[in-house]
């Protein structure tokens, strides 16, 4: 495989990557959004959003060391 195939795929893993680790957040953010929260469940949202990103990447650091 010669070097721009090699750039392409890692700038596309690399994106990959970012989109599956902050969804979570996107994802509270869009329902936020739209939804009409009190102060409280607001917090709570982003709390669970914060908490589902550090899962994924605590994953994906895991994944890397196999």
């Amino acid at each position: 495989m010669n070097k721009t195939k090699k750039i392409i795929l890692s700038i596309l893993g690399g994106i990959d990557v970012s989109f599956y680790m902050f969804t979570p957040i996107m994802i509270a953010v869009i329902w936020i959004g739209i939804s009409n929260l009190l102060v409280w469940q607001i917090y709570t949202l982003f709390a669970f959003g914060l908490l589902a990103t550090l899962f994924r990447a605590i994953k994906i650091g895991w994944l890397k060391n196999d």
